[in-house]
């Protein structure tokens, strides 16, 4: 008892002392960053973290920056610490946003809601903001054209694992060579972790009930090659397509809290396979705090920046929170204007919205692909299609000459629903098989029979009330694995007949456990199929029927 009092003694006490200290830079306007645009409207892009290595002053003047930006004290609210604590972790007033009574969990950020990836928008857009003022101030330095117009340009990276399914090299490399004013030069990287400057941690912003992450001076993920064969064994790129093209609604595209599959679906599996069992990428309160968040959630943005292109015309429809967050209660209906707390757009007080951080013109950035400013809608609609179709259509059908064109194919999937909280708060993974599931649990995930994996991370509930149910949903193709396996897919008997005998599924949690499924009660899976209309044109993308449900094949089971 008297512990516990003492905790709560230190709680109450630092966030004061937190209080005082911020007083001087409530209200900070993100604006994102404004400079190297041009008078056509032509905007520098975020580029690929890979290109970017090549570019010699772009790259050092990066990598400084950030240094510069983690080694800022941990009190002031513009350092990498107070940044990367607003989207979890230590729970505490941003921006002179106070918390609700109430809420599920205690950080700001959405998770398994409509604002998922309009909240991230400027949450990017203040991160690169203060980088980028680091950028300048360096760049200072070196008195040279070539590194000012660098400066003028940047604009953060992001690593596109659709693509590319393995964590780039440099990030996982304690030292990377720069050139610095004073020449070149062997430096510690930045982008390998983030040490916390105050250890051990502070009890009343990181309580030892966290576990083993409370305890950690330096942000931690899995062993890279753990983290690479993961990735590679998620079918990132056949995902993405499917999230592109496949969800035509921005809510069923944005979250996991709509049916079907998700954008958000896809970044929790890259969180789990980066973070492993006990990375702090695993775990909602942490994950800020790793470098790679940030190159994770540039590319969830970009993403996000397609779809928007091929898109235009849809917007957020309305859908009630869930948990709630630090500021948003329990029940709101989140909305186009619901603010996008604790992100203000000029300085007093005035936050962003869905509607008001919706373009990225608004923060000064576009990507490699979308060049909106001398195109119209249409014609950006079919480029970013084109796009599209070459970087991530799984097939590469548009890259076979001569194949005879099939105007319509009929694909299957599963469908499934699960409440977050089964296991009481833990972290678990659904993982879907065609065929007998190995015998050894870590083995599952690299399986050549595991068709796909539904990662859930319930928010780290708040209180002594009872567990919420709060329902994600996901989606898993199942039309590659069949054909595989010598099945044809237009043949509706033979698929179900198939599926009867050999789709199966099992629950893990994110340290291999093998959790039995009768300990997850509402998990529900439900097999569909659809008949597809393909494109006939690599500028076109393929459009989808109603789905036709075929619920005996998984009853009873």
């Amino acid at each position: 008892m008297f512990f516990n009092n003492v905790i709560r003694f230190l709680a109450l006490f630092a966030l004061l002392i937190f209080s005082a200290q911020v007083v001087h830079a409530q209200h900070y306007a993100i604006t994102g960053v404004q400079t190297g645009i041009s008078q056509s409207g032509a905007r520098p892009a975020r580029r690929n973290i890979l290109d970017m290595q090549n570019d010699v002053p772009t790259w050092s003047l990066y990598i400084q920056a950030l240094t510069a930006f983690q080694n800022m004290d941990e009190n002031d609210q513009l350092s990498y610490f107070q940044i990367a604590g607003i989207h979890g972790r230590p729970y505490i007033p941003w921006n002179g946003v106070s918390g609700v009574p109430g809420s599920g969990w205690g950080g700001y950020c959405t998770h398994g809601s409509v604002l998922f990836l309009t909240w991230h928008r400027p949450y990017l857009a203040l991160y690169e903001q203060l980088l980028a003022s680091h950028v300048q101030a360096i760049a200072q330095a070196y008195n040279s054209t070539t590194y000012q117009a660098a400066a003028n340009n940047f604009r953060i990276p992001y690593w596109d694992w659709a693509s590319t399914p393995a964590m780039p090299d440099v990030v996982s490399q304690q030292y990377v060579q720069i050139t610095t004013p004073s020449g070149v030069k062997t430096v510690a990287n930045p982008l390998y972790q983030y040490k916390f400057h105050t250890f051990p941690l502070n009890p009343a912003y990181f309580p030892a009930s966290d576990g083993p992450l409370a305890m950690d001076q330096f942000t931690i993920r899995g062993l890279t090659d753990d983290v690479n064969l993961a990735l590679a064994s998620g079918s990132l790129m056949a995902r993405t397509y499917y999230t592109l093209t496949k969800d035509t609604t921005f809510d069923t595209f944005c979250t996991t809290a709509t049916g079907g599959s998700s954008l958000e679906d896809v970044h929790n599996s890259i969180h789990g396979n980066i973070g492993g069992g006990n990375g702090h990428m695993s775990y909602l309160s942490y994950a800020a705090f790793d470098p790679s968040f940030w190159l994770h959630h540039a590319n969830v943005d970009r993403i996000f920046a397609l779809w928007q292109s091929i898109f235009p015309h849809q917007y957020l429809a309305p859908m009630m929170e869930g948990p709630g967050t630090f500021a948003l209660p329990p029940g709101t209906l989140d909305t186009q204007s619901t603010p996008l707390e604790p992100f203000s757009s000029n300085g007093h007080g005035k936050y962003y919205t869905s509607a008001s951080s919706w373009k990225t013109s608004t923060f000064g950035y576009t990507y490699p692909e979308i060049q909106d400013w001398n195109q119209t809608p249409a014609q950006l609609k079919q480029n970013v299609s084109a796009i599209i179709n070459r970087m991530y259509h799984p097939q590469g059908t548009f890259s076979k000459r001569g194949a005879p064109y099939v105007a319509q194919t009929k694909e299957w999937s599963v469908a499934l629903n699960v409440s977050k909280y089964d296991l009481q708060g833990e972290r678990f993974i659904v993982r879907v098989f065609l065929g007998q599931a190995p015998k050894k649990p870590e083995d599952w995930p690299f399986s050549s029979g595991c068709v796909g994996s539904f990662s859930v991370f319930p928010p780290p509930h708040q209180g002594n009330g009872p567990y919420p149910t709060i329902i994600a949903y996901s989606e898993i193709a199942l039309t590659k694995g069949l054909k595989e396996n010598g099945v044809d897919p237009t043949n509706v008997e033979a698929v179900e007949k198939w599926l009867e005998n050999n789709l199966k599924w099992g629950v893990q949690k994110f340290d291999l456990t093998v959790v039995p499924n009768e300990q997850v009660p509402s998990l529900q899976l439900v097999v569909q199929d659809e008949n597809v209309t393909q494109p006939r044109h690599i500028t076109e993308l393929p459009t989808y029927g109603e789905p036709t449900l075929h619920p005996g094949v998984t009853q009873g089971k």
